[in-house]
C-alpha cells in the first residue's frame, strides 16, 4: 500500500460526528475503510471535507494549478475595521517584508461561503519554486498576524515564531466527516480504524474543538441554598468526582461525599446546613489519553472557584455569600487620562517602612492597611493617586515567610494566604478588603496585576481538564509561550468565564478599580475585549492595562482598535537610550505627543514608563558605574533622572512610576530579583539621601494634576496645531495649546540630552508672558526667582544635559 496514506488525526466535532485526516491526499475513487472500535468494527460512511474547511484551518487550499490562500477577516478585526485594513500574503517564496505593497502579493475582501475572507489566487510555480514553503499574513502597516498554535499546519522556529508552512501532500483532500455510531463520552477513550487489505492502523478520536467549545452556566465553586452548601465544579472529561468536606485541619478525618453529573460536564453534591470555614477539596478521576489528560483520582485539587484558602497547597475553605458582601458605595477613581500610576509591591512597602509595626504585619495586608494610613505614608507624600498592586492572588510560595512576586498563580479567587494574619481562617479577605479602603481613602485608585496567562505550581487546572484549559502540541506537552512552563487556552469558554468571574468577584467584593494584565499578547485582544466588557457592565470605570507581549508576539498595534490601555515598551527603551546619547529629536516628539496614529486612538491608551518590576531598575540601566550599579548614583546618573521624571510628566499619556524610582533605588545592578526581598526592599532612608530628587518627582507629580497639568492630560488626541515643536540636534522644543484653542494657558516644555549647549527657537507663539517654573534642578509653580536660561529673539540657550518648563498664562 501507499505507506503516506496512513491516518494523521481525527477528532470530534459534535456528539455524534467527527473529521478523520490523512497524512496525504486521497486521491482514489474508492473510498477508504474506517471502522469505529478497535473490537466492534463497525463500518462507518464518510465523505469528503469542503476545501474551505481546511483552508479555514491552514490559510490555503489547492484549485487546479493554483494555491488560494484565504484568512477569514473576523478572526482578527470587527467587520469595520477589516474594511480599511490592507492585507498582503508573506513568506518564504516572496522574500517575506517585501511582499508589503506589492499589488501581486495584495489579498481582497470578498464573501465566501457566507463569511469575509481576505483572498489571493496564486500560481503554484510562483510558490513551490522555493523549497521552505513558510508562509504568514501581514498587513501594509506591518502587522504580522498570529498564527493559531493549534491548527494543522503551524511550524514553529526556535526563538518562538509561528507561521504556516504548505504541505504538498496535504491540500485539503486528506480530509472525511464521518457520523458515529455511539454518541461521545467526554470521560472515555474512542478509536478509529483504517484498513487497506491486510494493512490496519488505530488512531484514537480526540475530543479536539469540540471540547474546547464546551460550557456550562451553572453556579461554580460553593453555594449556600436552602439549607444546603452545594459544591460545584466543571470537569467535562471526569470519570467520578469526589468532594472531601472536614471541619478541622489538625485531625485526619476526611469525609468522601460523592459528586454526581448534572450534564456531562458540572459536578456536584449538596452537603446540608451551613459549612461556612469548613475545609474542602475535590478528588477528580478520569481516563489517560496519549498525555491530552492528567487525571489522578488521589491528588487533592484546590477548587479553581475557592474564595479563600489555607495556603497554595489547598485546602479551599468554604466562605458563604454573607462573608462577602458587595460594596453599594463604590470609589469613584481618576479619569483614566488623569492618573499618575506607582507600580508597588505588598512586601516591598512594608519591609522597612517608617511605621510602628510587628513582625508579622511587615508580612502583608495588616501592615499595609496601617502604613497606607500613616501621616508619612510614602506614596501619598509622593502625590500619586493610583496603585498598581503586583499580583496578590494565591500564588505558589509554600512557605509563607518566602518572599515571592506573585507571578505564579494556583487560584484567581482567593487573596494570597501568604499577605493574611491567619489563613486558615481565610482573614486574608477581610484585610485585603481594608487594604484597598485604605487607598480609597487616600484617594487612590487600585490597579491589580493579575496573571491569566499561566499557572503556578501546583498545576490545579491540570488535574481538571489539562487538554480544554492548556494550549498543547501534538504529542500533549505544554506549549510554553509564557516562560513559566505552560500556556493558558484563553479561548476556551470556561477559561473565560473563570478569568471574568474572578474579575467580578475583585469588582463587587473588594471594589478594585482596574486590572493589569501580565503578558497580555497570550490572551489575546478576543478574549480581552470580552473581559472588558464583562467588567465594564458591573463598574464602567474600570482601567484595563495590558502588557502588550509575551515571547510569542506583540499586539499593542491591535489593541490600538480597542478601549484597551497598553505599557508603552517603546516609550521605555527610547527615553532611556535618548537621555544616554543615543535617539532623535523627532522620535522624542512623537512618544510626548502620545505616539498617535500608530499606537493609540486616544492618549490613555499609552501607559509611558521607564521600568517596571521586570529587569534593572531605572537608575541601574543609566548610571556612569560599572557592573549596572547605580546604588551610589553619579552627578550624571541624578540628572538624567531629573530629565526623565520631567520628560515623563510632560508627555501625553499614562505616566507610571516604579517604586523607589523617586529617591534612586537601585537593586545594585541585578537584571532579574524575583524571589529577593531583601533587594527588592524600598530603603526609605533614601529618600533623605536624595531629598532633592524626591521633591523634584514630588512637585513635577503635583503639577501634572494641576490646572495648567490638563494642557498634557488630554481626554482625547487633540486638533492639528495644538501641539508647537522645534529641534536643533538632539534638544527638542514642545508648545502645548500653540493656537490657544483650549484657552488662554499655554506650557513650553525644552530639552537637551547633549554634553554641549544648543539653542532652540521657540513655535510661533506668543511669548511676552512666558514665565519659567522649572529647570533641571527646581520646581516652583509661581515661578523660578531665578533662571540661567537666556530668550533673545525668540530663541533660548539651553545649557548642557538641561530641561526647562515655561507656563504663559495670561495670553
Amino acid at each position: 500500500m501507499d505507506l503516506k496514506a496512513i491516518l494523521y488525526n481525527a477528532y470530534w466535532t459534535s456528539l455524534n460526528s467527527g473529521v478523520v485526516g490523512f497524512q496525504a491526499d486521497w486521491t482514489s475513487r474508492k473510498m477508504p475503510e474506517l471502522f469505529w472500535g478497535s473490537e466492534e468494527r463497525r463500518p462507518l460512511v464518510l465523505k469528503r471535507a469542503p476545501l474551505m474547511d481546511y483552508a479555514d484551518l491552514s490559510g490555503y487550499y489547492f484549485k487546479d494549478e493554483s494555491i488560494v490562500f484565504v484568512a477569514r477577516a473576523n478572526r482578527y478585526w470587527k467587520p469595520a475595521v477589516a474594511k480599511r485594513k490592507r492585507l498582503y500574503l508573506s513568506g518564504s517564496f516572496n522574500g517575506w517584508a517585501k511582499a508589503i505593497g506589492t499589488v501581486a502579493w495584495e489579498m481582497k475582501l470578498e464573501k465566501l461561503e457566507g463569511e469575509s475572507y481576505y483572498k489571493l489566487e496564486v500560481p503554484k510555480a510562483a510558490v513551490l519554486s522555493d523549497s521552505d514553503l513558510r508562509f504568514k499574513f501581514v498587513t501594509d502597516a506591518g502587522e504580522w498576524l498570529a498564527v493559531p498554535p493549534d491548527v494543522p499546519n503551524v511550524v514553529c522556529d526556535d526563538k518562538g515564531i509561528r507561521n504556516y508552512v504548505i504541505r504538498e501532500e496535504r491540500t485539503g483532500m486528506h480530509r472525511f466527516y464521518f457520523e458515529s455510531p455511539t454518541p461521545l463520552s467526554h470521560s472515555h477513550d474512542a478509536r478509529l480504524v483504517f484498513r487497506d487489505g491486510d494493512y490496519e492502523e488505530a488512531i484514537p478520536l480526540q475530543p479536539g474543538v469540540f471540547l474546547k467549545e464546551l460550557s456550562t452556566d451553572a453556579t461554580l465553586g460553593v453555594e449556600y441554598r436552602n439549607e444546603m452548601t452545594w459544591f460545584r465544579i466543571f470537569a467535562p472529561r471526569a470519570s467520578g468526582v469526589t468532594l472531601f468536606l472536614f471541619q478541622h485541619l489538625d485531625t485526619g478525618a476526611r469525609h468522601p461525599e460523592i459528586m454526581r453529573t448534572l450534564d456531562g460536564m458540572v459536578w456536584e453534591v449538596g452537603v446540608s446546613g451551613r459549612r461556612d470555614g469548613w475545609y474542602y477539596y475535590y478528588n477528580i478521576k478520569g481516563e489517560l489519553i496519549d498525555g491530552l489528560s492528567h487525571f489522578d483520582g488521589a491528588f487533592p485539587v484546590l477548587d479553581p472557584y475557592a474564595k479563600a484558602c489555607v495556603g497554595p497547597l489547598g485546602p479551599g475553605i468554604v466562605v458563604h455569600d454573607d462573608r462577602l458582601p458587595k460594596k453599594t458605595i463604590r470609589f469613584d477613581p481618576p479619569a483614566w487620562h488623569d492618573l499618575i500610576i506607582s507600580e508597588v509591591h505588598v512586601r516591598d512597602l512594608l519591609a522597612v517602612a517608617p511605621v510602628e509595626l510587628t513582625d508579622a504585619e511587615r508580612m502583608g495586608f495588616t501592615g499595609l492597611s496601617k502604613w497606607i494610613r500613616s501621616d508619612d505614608f510614602y506614596l501619598k507624600r509622593l502625590g500619586v493617586n493610583a496603585v498598581e498592586l503586583q499580583p496578590i492572588h494565591e500564588f505558589d510560595t509554600v512557605n509563607r515567610e518566602e518572599y515571592g512576586w506573585g507571578y505564579m498563580p494556583v487560584n484567581y479567587f482567593s487573596p494570597a494566604s501568604q499577605y493574611g494574619s491567619d489563613p486558615a481562617k481565610g482573614s486574608q479577605i477581610e484585610e485585603f478588603i481594608d487594604v484597598v479602603d485604605a487607598f480609597h481613602e487616600a484617594g487612590m485608585a487600585v490597579i491589580i496585576d493579575v496573571v491569566y496567562n499561566h499557572v503556578g505550581n501546583p498545576n490545579y487546572l491540570q488535574f481538571i481538564d489539562k487538554q480544554y484549559y492548556f494550549m498543547l502540541n501534538e504529542d500533549g506537552h505544554y506549549i510554553n509561550h509564557s516562560g513559566c512552563g505552560n500556556t493558558i487556552d484563553p479561548d476556551t469558554p470556561m477559561t473565560r468565564r473563570l478569568m471574568a468571574d474572578s474579575l467580578i468577584h475583585l469588582l463587587e467584593v473588594y471594589d478594585v478599580d482596574g486590572f493589569r494584565f501580565d503578558l497580555g499578547e497570550l490572551i489575546g485582544q478576543e478574549a480581552l475585549e470580552y473581559l472588558e466588557q464583562r467588567v465594564k457592565a458591573v463598574k464602567p470605570s474600570a482601567f484595563f492595562v495590558v502588557e502588550p507581549w509575551s515571547f510569542r508576539g506583540h499586539i499593542a498595534k491591535e489593541l490600538k482598535e480597542t478601549s484597551i490601555a497598553s505599557w508603552n515598551d517603546g516609550y521605555r527603551e527610547f527615553i532611556r537610550e535618548y537621555l544616554k546619547g543615543e535617539g532623535s529629536a523627532a522620535g522624542l516628539s512623537y512618544f510626548m505627543m502620545g505616539c498617535r496614529g500608530e499606537l493609540t486612538r486616544f492618549p490613555a491608551q499609552t501607559v509611558n514608563y521607564v521600568c517596571s518590576h521586570d529587569d534593572r531598575v531605572w537608575i541601574d540601566k543609566v548610571t556612569e558605574n560599572p557592573g549596572f550599579n547605580g546604588n551610589l548614583p553619579t552627578p550624571n546618573d541624578r540628572r538624567r533622572t531629573h530629565l526623565m521624571i520631567s520628560t515623563l510628566m510632560m508627555s501625553v499619556g499614562i505616566p507610571m512610576l516604579h517604586q523607589g524610582l523617586d529617591f534612586l533605588f537601585s537593586k545594585h545592578g541585578v537584571n532579574n530579583s524575583y524571589l529577593d526581598g531583601e533587594l527588592n526592599a524600598l530603603r526609605y532612608d533614601r529618600m533623605l539621601y536624595y531629598s532633592g530628587t524626591h521633591e523634584y518627582f514630588r512637585k513635577w507629580i503635583a503639577f501634572r494634576q494641576s490646572h495648567l497639568g490638563r494642557l498634557v492630560r488630554l481626554d482625547g488626541h487633540p486638533e492639528r496645531g495644538y501641539f508647537g515643536w522645534s529641534e536643533n540636534g538632539r534638544a527638542g522644543m514642545m508648545v502645548f495649546n500653540a493656537r490657544g484653542e483650549r484657552g488662554k494657558e499655554q506650557l513650553v516644555f525644552a530639552i537637551n540630552p547633549e554634553f554641549t549647549s544648543r539653542e532652540l527657537k521657540f513655535p510661533e507663539m506668543e511669548r511676552g508672558n512666558l514665565v519659567q517654573i522649572a529647570d533641571h534642578e527646581r520646581f516652583e509653580a509661581a515661578g523660578l526667582h531665578c533662571s540661567w536660561f537666556t530668550l533673545k529673539d525668540g530663541t533660548v540657550e539651553m545649557p548642557p544635559m538641561s530641561c526647562a518648563l515655561w507656563a504663559n498664562r495670561t495670553r
